[in-house]
């Protein structure tokens, strides 16, 4: 007969190893198979157990947690179907070099295949989508400590990403006596450091006396935005930088998609062909800005692309590829010479105009329209706070219209680009205790509604911000709005989508102090307003006219870069 104080000491063993490795949150999923790791997570003085009812918001949770903070989070659950929700989550966590222990209980390995109740095969369930996986022996406690640093140090290496164990138990689950927590030990060597892939490059070499363009994707924080400043300050080099990365400085654009998107002049160019650089460095991931990767993909500009990542590059169309931590290779780079400072100033002109364009289109639109509410929520969230942007348009609105703040942490799930999730993610985030602010379209909301149950709940600082269209509206940019191929009530139908629901009422119902507002004023009071508990503000825009009020900022753009072109 199975030793259940064996498989309790085991889970008791593995959870210890990774307080040690200062991992200080779980999110678990009630199910009985996972018994001994409930008890042993809820006995483990060092950590957060928090109950997540649904393992798809666990694991978005989990992924948000990890964003915010920097540190892995746990998701456990039971076995059968439970696992495979997982999935999403571990899918953009893998994309976006997030760290995630992800443990799933199992039924005995003899019971596989065999029709018994809740049982599939999970080994190697997420495939090439985790770091590593482990298929553990639950009956040597011993070993719990072993497998807890290893997937630690898995998680955390550089590329950082999700690592799974399977953990087969076996009945009776839960012992005669709970089993203590055990010691804490030494911490194991767990850096985020690793080994570099491959040595870092003399970069300054080929940056050294030419016009260099930085572009940052979305990654990054406080640390790359100083190393990112102080590369461009001694380069002379203008920065357009995704609003994830949080980069910001002074030569950092702050419209630099609508610089790049608007075409002006005779020959209706871009300001990447009428002003392109000798060189461009860029860091991360692509960038949200679609006008400025579909321009350095089919460019014959040199590319330098440092991104610490086991992905390559999506663009191939860089000609060096470091495949490290951007902010220990830019410590290295060397440079020599003087600053590059008339190709600067005409950025920051054109950067310039392109901002007195926006103020003047934005006072002039009728309210409430999507771009403005862009502009409005990241100027107006609170100080020291973070704002958790949805997929789809919330996004490229940030991108094209919110001006980035040193004192607002910007995050997104970009991995995979996915709706899903959002709510939980941003609950995730909310759990390290900094008021939150998730800004997300109605679709989206929908889509993980049930979250909004967990939110209340755990009375979470996260204030959600849902902007109504009454459906998709990043289809209405898209050419199948206007394909004579696709019918209109086709697009509708599969595209547009329109569900005619308000959200707010449905928050209300789950217990969330929720409210609509309708000008200007109102959602600067509301979205400016402490974060002290949980709530949601949902503001209702026209999806058809939203297509028409991008078209005339950016006309707006484009007319005054063409203005500015002329001035001596």
């Amino acid at each position: 007969m199975p030793d259940p104080t064996a498989q309790a000491s085991y889970a008791v063993a593995l959870v210890s190893s990774l307080a040690d490795a200062g991992i200080d949150v779980a999110f678990v999923s009630p199910g009985s198979r996972n018994t001994p790791l409930t008890l042993a997570l809820s006995g483990e003085p060092r950590i957060r157990d928090l109950s997540i009812r649904d393992e798809r918001s666990a694991g978005f949770a989990a992924l948000g947690y990890a964003k915010a903070s920097g540190m892995p989070a746990i998701v456990a659950c039971t076995s059968g179907s439970a696992p495979a929700h997982y999935l999403p989550s571990i899918v953009e966590a893998d994309q976006s070099t997030t760290p995630m222990i992800v443990l799933t209980a199992d039924r005995p390995v003899r019971l596989r295949g065999t029709g018994a109740p809740q049982t599939t095969d999970q080994t190697d369930l997420y495939g090439t989508h985790v770091k590593g996986f482990l298929e553990v022996d639950t009956s040597d406690p011993r070993q719990g400590v072993v497998d807890g640093a290893s997937m630690a140090a898995t998680a955390m290496d550089l590329p950082q990403g999700p690592v799974h164990a399977n953990l087969p138990f076996d009945e009776p689950l839960v012992p005669d006596e709970l089993v203590p927590p055990a010691a804490p030990g030494d911490p194991p060597a767990v850096t985020g450091g690793g080994q570099r892939p491959n040595p870092t490059q003399d970069v300054g070499s080929f940056l050294n006396g030419r016009n260099v363009l930085i572009v940052v994707g979305g990654r990054g924080g406080f640390a790359l935005s100083r190393a990112v400043n102080d590369l461009a300050s001694r380069l002379g080099a203008p920065v357009i930088a995704d609003p994830q990365s949080n980069v910001t400085g002074p030569n950092v654009l702050a419209y630099g998609d609508l610089v790049v998107t608007a075409r002006h002049g005779a020959n209706m160019a871009s300001a990447l062909d009428l002003h392109a650089p000798d060189v461009i460095l860029r860091l991360g991931p692509i960038p949200t800005s679609k006008s400025l990767w579909t321009w350095m993909e089919s460019s014959d500009v040199p590319q330098v692309l440092v991104e610490s990542s086991r992905l390559g590059d999506p663009l191939m169309s860089a000609d060096i590829t470091i495949n490290d931590d951007p902010v220990r290779v830019l410590a290295d780079v060397t440079v020599q010479g003087a600053r590059n400072n008339a190709f600067l100033e005409r950025w920051l002109a054109l950067d310039n105009a392109a901002a007195a364009a926006v103020a003047a289109s934005l006072s002039g639109l009728p309210f409430p329209n999507e771009p403005s509410i862009a502009a409005t929520i990241a100027a107006h969230v609170p100080d020291h706070s973070m704002l958790f942007v949805g997929s789809s348009r919330p996004i490229r609105d940030i991108d094209s219209y919110g001006t980035s703040r040193p004192t607002v942490t910007v995050l997104a799930n970009r991995g995979v680009n996915g709706i899903d999730g959002a709510i939980s993610t941003a609950l995730g985030v909310a759990v390290t205790g900094t008021p939150t602010t998730l800004y997300l379209g109605d679709v989206s909301a929908l889509h993980d509604i049930a979250a909004i149950t967990e939110v209340q709940r755990l009375g979470v600082p996260l204030r959600i911000v849902v902007v109504n269209n009454d459906g998709g509206g990043i289809f209405s940019f898209l050419p199948q709005a206007r394909s004579s191929a696709v019918p209109v009530g086709v697009f509708e139908r599969h595209w547009g989508t329109p569900h005619g629901l308000s959200v707010a009422p449905i928050a209300a119902a789950m217990g969330l102090d929720a409210t609509t507002v309708a000008t200007s004023g109102e959602l600067i009071e509301a979205v400016h307003a402490d974060i002290a508990a949980p709530g949601l503000i949902e503001i209702a825009t026209d999806r058809d006219m939203n297509r028409s009020y991008h078209q005339i900022i950016v006309k707006a753009v484009a007319a005054a870069l063409a203005g500015s072109e002329h001035i001596e």
